[in-house]
């Protein structure tokens, strides 16, 4: 595949050359490199065009002057009108001329979104997607479905009033909120097509934004769209202030305006917050924007503003998205059959649509359960279409059960936020893997974003799973993102590269200590990072480390990324035990400022006043999830396993895929008072870690196998074997060696604690287990061998701040064993 790079040679110097360079010789047709010398230039013209599958245009007033440049346009079209030329890409390269310019052909305005790209690099990347674009068959279902849209009539009324309301400016921002999944961004696009805001027939390109994005990633990522050249003001954001950087996100609302372009946002909580807030930086950017009031930005929010938290101006608009009707998920479903020529009666389809819950993409799953075999019958498929409510990860994955090549990828995406397939291909070969990419994407796996699909971002829900349950990645694809981070971070290109791998680039170079440009360097980048280190369980020295460095500038830091960076800064100190942490969480006000407290005290023994703090927030907005885990935590501690069900239990309801939700319901079922009265519940649990399937859930898995064997098939031997082959299994993890611990007691058998306890010494220190748990093992063992006094003495000090309640529980065990041995 090649591009025919049609240009003014004024041009040349300052824009197309560097075009050429990035693209290389062999992906063009590119007059300083490709025409024969000797040859007459209309020749090579022709012969250039009739070789090239791709005619790139770049608008100038030197270009649109230029006799041979109309010339090669003119031959351009001929092609194109011959289907001898697959595409045409017209693109403004100079300040101040629009897609309006009447020297500009109308078949190219008319036909092809006419849009400047001001820096070369982008230029060239999009040249390059539209290259590899044509160099595979697209999915031939991914468009089709893309192109069915059902309902929103009254939300379509409701959008045109307000764009049509004539006593009122048209919005700068509008924000379509909804559960993802419901739509919206197509909802967006179409509307901004009916009512004739937009001219562009395609999707446009959308900016995902975390809640980790920050206002100078937010830069970053405006940048990859190229409608201005930042040049210098790119760098050193973070010492800029709030002013300069608002003007700088101006200049590219500007040009956009220019150029009718939207901007479309995919906000998982950067611009609205999981408080339901605008965030001070965006609304700051906005209120001080003037230019023209026409919609710049269009945001697809995962939450909804609260009504008392919207600006009360009109350069905001916010309209709601909820779930389809019942009615519209059945013309949904409807045109989906008939889409794939499915066959169903009127039974089959009542009963389908009776499973759905107004979500497209789970109609869409529907329908290609339906499509995967026609042996299976309609009624016998209606499970896995439920499954889809409570389990979507392992529904979407469920397809590659036992393909370890497709599932590996699938985990190498999830290392991501969002990444451009350049950086992915750096890593797996693009013949093999491309085709994959767009299967994928039709199963609402992944999607491929950006205005050619060169941008690609896992399904939230599926990555998520896969980083929870902590599944291993491969080595050779860790190998080549470390490779592919090395020579990110030394090229001297950096910023000229798409913001998904610079930004990526400069997180992994953070948690590996490689030598980063400081000016590179913004609030955002050491908070990823640290998020990434405390959930993978990595250097907590490390994040505390890296939250001073950050907390030195903190007069210019926005206020949630401060408030971020000193929460993870918090919990790592919390793990290390660090008293420094009570005076670090003052500076966290309100609900977290408890939850951290709670966090800090549990890790301490200081159970008590960890549930005093839990308790405050256990149905406060935001936290009361990590609260009642935290709570599981606490009783489960303290043995008193009765009050821990409760939250247990719900937890697991809420989230069955958790291996943590599945661990912790297991163990206060397992120890109850009547163990055996569980039985079918504790071994569908064992199943379901089993199901996960991640090296950390097997785990769980046989060391719940090996309690179930002691504790409700009373089966000795059988328990001992599994513990001991789990042991074995897992070599310096001391969960095994716990359970090993807890099997001996249900036996009394106090050498089998013996050596327990010798092998839980052998890894106590290289573990940092605490010397609470391992002290009551041992005075289990002195009771065991009938030294009441001296057991007790042992745990004196670790029990001083338990419940009184919990006290006396453990010491009454304590001394039941020690009767117990008596009597045999």
């Amino acid at each position: 595949m090649r591009a025919f790079l049609s240009h003014s040679s004024k041009d040349k110097k300052h824009y197309v050359e560097r075009v050429a360079d990035w693209l290389g010789k062999d992906n063009i047709h590119y007059d300083a490199w490709t025409f024969e010398e000797g040859e007459r230039p209309l020749d090579e013209i022709l012969s250039g065009l009739d070789r090239a599958d791709i005619f790139v245009i770049f608008l100038s007033s030197n270009a649109l002057s230029s006799e041979w440049v109309i010339r090669e346009i003119v031959e351009a079209e001929v092609r194109l009108e011959a289907s001898l030329l697959e595409k045409v890409f017209p693109i403004i390269i100079e300040d101040g001329l629009t897609y309006e310019d009447k020297r500009i052909p109308d078949w190219l305005r008319d036909n092809y979104n006419v849009k400047p790209i001001k820096r070369p690099f982008v230029a060239a990347r999009r040249i390059h997607n539209k290259l590899r674009e044509l160099s595979w068959s697209r999915h031939p279902e991914l468009k089709k479905r893309q192109e069915i849209f059902v309902g929103r009539n009254d939300k379509q009324e409701e959008f045109e009033i307000r764009i049509h309301d004539f006593d009122r400016i048209k919005p700068t921002v509008i924000v379509a909120s909804g559960l993802p999944g419901v739509g919206r961004r197509t909802f967006l696009q179409r509307a901004l097509n009916k009512t004739n805001i937009s001219r562009s027939p395609h999707n446009s390109s959308a900016i995902v934004l975390d809640r980790n994005v920050s206002i100078e990633d937010f830069i970053y990522k405006l940048n990859d769209l190229g409608l201005v050249d930042l040049d210098g003001d790119i760098l050193s954001l973070t010492d800029a202030s709030l002013k300069v950087k608002s003007e700088t996100i101006h200049k590219i609302m500007k040009a956009a305006y220019d150029s009718n372009e939207i901007i479309y946002l995919v906000d998982e909580g950067c611009i609205v917050n999981y408080k339901r807030e605008l965030s001070e930086w965006f609304r700051e950017v906005i209120d001080t924007y003037n230019g023209s009031d026409f919609p710049v930005f269009c945001l697809a929010s995962k939450y909804r503003v609260h009504i008392g938290s919207r600006p009360r101006n009109n350069k905001y608009y916010f309209i709601e998205l909820n779930e389809l009707s019942p009615n519209e998920r059945k013309r949904f479903l409807s045109q989906l059959s008939d889409l794939y020529k499915l066959r169903l009666d009127k039974k089959d389809f009542d009963d389908i649509s009776d499973l759905l819950h107004g979500f497209p993409d789970q109609v869409m799953f529907a329908v290609d359960i339906l499509r995967e075999d026609n042996l299976t019958s309609v009624v016998d498929k209606l499970p896995l279409i439920t499954s889809y409510s409570y389990d979507k990860a392992a529904a979407l994955l469920n397809k590659y059960e036992g393909n370890e090549d497709v599932l590996d990828f699938i985990r190498l995406l999830s290392q991501f936020e969002v990444i451009s397939s350049d950086f992915v291909f750096s890593i797996v070969e693009e013949e093999r893997f491309y085709p994959l990419l767009e299967e994928l994407a039709s199963e609402n796996i992944i999607e491929m974003l950006g205005v050619d699909g060169e941008i690609i971002r896992l399904n939230d829900i599926i990555r998520d799973f896969i980083k929870r349950n902590r599944f291993k990645l491969k080595d050779s694809y860790s190998r080549g993102i470390k490779e592919q981070v090395q020579m990110i971070a030394k090229s001297d290109d950096v910023f000229e590269r798409d913001s998904s791998e610079f930004i990526f680039t400069i997180k992994e170079a953070l948690k590996t200590g490689i030598d980063i440009d400081e000016r590179f360097l913004i609030p955002s980048h050491y908070l990823r990072c640290m998020k990434d280190l405390y959930y993978t369980k990595g250097n907590l020295e490390r994040i505390i480390e890296l939250a001073d460095i950050v907390l030195q500038k903190q007069e210019n830091l926005e206020k949630g990324v401060l408030q971020d960076i000193r929460y993870y800064l918090c919990l790592a100190l919390a793990k290390k035990k660090n008293q420094r942490m009570l005076s670090e969480v003052q500076g966290i006000k309100g609900d977290e400022h408890n939850f951290l407290l709670g966090y800090y005290y549990r890790l301490q023994g200081r159970f008590n006043e960890a549930l005093t703090q839990f308790n405050k927030i256990v149905d406060a907005a935001y936290v009361a999830a990590r609260a009642k885990r935290e709570i599981v935590q606490v009783y489960v501690q303290l043995e008193e396993y009765d009050k821990a069900l409760g939250f247990a239990k719900r937890n697991y309801e809420e989230n069955r895929n958790n291996q943590f939700h599945l661990q912790a319901y297991f163990n206060c079922l397992i120890n109850s008072e009547n163990p055996v009265a569980n039985r079918g519940q504790l071994e569908r649990l064992i199943i379901e870690l089993r199901f996960i399937d991640s090296e950390q859930s097997r785990e769980m898995a046989d060391i719940a196998d090996a309690l179930f064997q002691a504790k409700v098939a009373n089966d000795r031997q059988a328990a001992l074997d599994k513990i001991n082959d789990c042991i074995a299994a897992y070599p310096g993890n001391h969960y095994p060696i716990l359970t090993y611990c807890d099997i001996s007691l249900k036996y009394l058998d106090a050498d089998l604690l013996r050596d327990a306890l010798y092998r839980l010494n052998q890894i106590s220190k290289e573990k940092d287990l605490s010397a609470r748990t391992v002290n009551k093992y041992k005075a289990f063992l002195m009771a065991l061998e009938g030294n009441v006094q001296g057991a007790l003495r042992i745990i004196e000090s670790d029990i001083s701040r338990y419940p009184n309640e919990s006290k006396a529980r453990l010491i009454s065990r304590i001394e039941a064993v020690a009767v117990a041995v008596a009597k045999r």
